[in-house]
């Protein structure tokens, strides 16, 4: 049946029965990509090899056939949600697609090969393209980490040591090796690879639920629907992420040069070092050590447990070890600060039940519906279950009477987009909406938090969303308060 390209592309999905497919596009992978410290350091030696170049729309006619010669060992489908990921990579977060096609060209040898070792497909390689972005620190809020982002118990049950201060799943031989066992597992269970990418994308229970709603059917295009919107937006970036690699060059997307391996000095630590300390004394970002050490992801290094420098540093960290000590205690020593509180304001997302009404939500948390009408933009006293109300609740908390001050250059992890110093409270930072005064942006088309920062000085990502009570996910036409530090 062929389907024309005049009708729009959502309205064909819900004549099909794809009806629960959100049309808000999902870029927090990418987003926290290019927020960490290693990509940031490479774009700026890049100076100006960082460029739009080229920009050529991406050619969706006759998606699926393309996809079935792109990726011919695994199934692949092609619909609207496909097609909007393809054009959103394709060009306005080109720069995204660039720098992750520059990770591939290092990470995808090493996918390959173990891949082979076990006769699994190879096109299984653009996957974690689709879950992480390709980035080893990658973590969800739902609790997946890694290049694979796997799963704790997953983890656990293939070997990988997860604790509070060390986690495999950060480590990309490691991960990698256990994702392909993974993989293998679950094709013997399905017997179909449409299904065993699911299970590992979704997990196995998500898979079986989604079956129950949709009578039981067994491939990926007729499934993906069902699953929650974080579930289901990695299948149509795995399409998207296949046709876009398999045409870069024609689309002007040229590969970043990025290097995913520093050269390093192996150390064991002579006993607990908090990595602030280390990088105060070494002079080095906190970042930097953070992106050699991926699976270190406590705050201090533990005793005896074998860390890395950047190459050359192991003579200057054993000369200035007495120097690490006497930093540490004099932290340790160092007179608390006095405890003031302050009133802050926290956003809670409130999802309308079956029998809700403003009345009945202003009342349970105790603010009136004139403030509710105002904070969700509503003109009317009606509201349909499923919607998200944004309501503001202030409360105090007790923060330092003098908070420290720290230079966002020393230890950034995320965009930096002003060297002007950032007040830090107890180690985190704190945006209340008392005193510090928000400008309104709405959302354009394109729009990612990371690139909505920069417009920003003194922004990050992270201020957008804490300001908003939101996480990643943005919509065209949402509007967001914008802190003004």
């Amino acid at each position: 049946m062929r389907i024309s390209r005049s009708i729009p592309l959502f309205l064909i999905g819900a004549v099909l029965g794809f009806v629960n497919v959100s049309l808000a596009q999902t870029t927090w992978r990418t987003d926290t990509l290019m927020s960490s410290w290693m990509v940031q350091h490479q774009l700026k030696e890049l100076h100006g090899g960082v460029g739009r170049g080229v920009v050529r729309a991406v050619d969706t006619r006759d998606l699926y056939t393309k996809l079935t010669l792109e990726a011919p060992s695994i199934p692949v489908f092609a619909d609207s949600a496909v097609i909007r990921y393809a054009d959103q990579y394709g060009q306005p977060l080109r720069e995204h697609f660039r720098v992750l096609l520059g990770l591939a060209n290092n990470y995808f040898p090493l996918i390959e090969k173990e891949l082979g070792k076990d006769s699994l497909p190879a096109d299984l390689k653009y996957l974690p393209m689709a879950l992480s972005a390709l980035n080893t620190q990658a973590g969800s809020t739902s609790g997946e980490a890694g290049l694979w982002m796997l799963n704790y118990p997953v983890a656990l049950r293939y070997g990988l040591k997860v604790t509070a201060e060390v986690d495999e799943r950060h480590d990309d031989v490691k991960s990698t090796k256990v994702a392909v066992r993974y993989l293998k597992d679950l094709h013997t269970r399905y017997q179909d690879w449409s299904m065993a990418i699911m299970a590992f994308a979704c997990g196995p229970a998500n898979v079986t639920r989604a079956q129950q709603r949709s009578s039981g059917a067994a491939d990926y295009r007729s499934l993906y629907p069902h699953f929650t919107p974080d579930q289901r937006d990695v299948l149509p970036l795995l399409m998207a992420f296949i046709h876009l690699t398999n045409n870069a060059g024609t689309l002007g997307l040229g590969a970043y040069e990025m290097t995913t391996w520093e050269a390093t000095d192996t150390l064991t630590a002579p006993h607990a070092i908090p990595w602030t300390t280390v990088a105060s004394v070494l002079d080095l970002p906190e970042g930097r050590l953070h992106a050699i050490n991926p699976t270190l992801i406590g705050p201090t290094i533990p005793i005896a447990q074998v860390f890395n420098l950047p190459e050359g540093m192991r003579s200057k960290f054993l000369i200035l070890s007495d120097s690490l000590n006497t930093i540490a205690e004099a932290i340790e020593e160092a007179p608390k600060p006095e405890p003031v509180t302050v009133e802050v304001t926290n956003i809670v997302r409130y999802k309308v039940r079956s029998g809700d009404n403003l009345g009945s939500i202003a009342a349970k948390y105790h603010v009136s519906i004139r403030q509710l009408k105002a904070w969700n933009s509503l003109r009317s006293d009606r509201i349909y279950v499923g919607k998200r109300l944004l309501i503001h609740q202030k409360k105090r908390e007790v923060v330092s009477a003098k908070p420290k001050l720290i230079n966002d250059q020393s230890d950034v992890d995320g965009p930096t987009n002003s060297t002007k110093p950032k007040l830090v409270t107890d180690g985190k930072e704190r945006l209340a909406d008392k005193g510090i005064g928000f400008a309104t942006y709405t959302v354009q088309s394109g729009d990612s938090l990371y690139r909505i920062a920069q417009r920003f000085p003194g922004v990050t990502a992270h201020h957008i969303m804490e300001a908003n009570g939101i996480d990643a996910r943005i919509t065209p036409g949402q509007k967001l308060k914008i802190p003004r530090p």
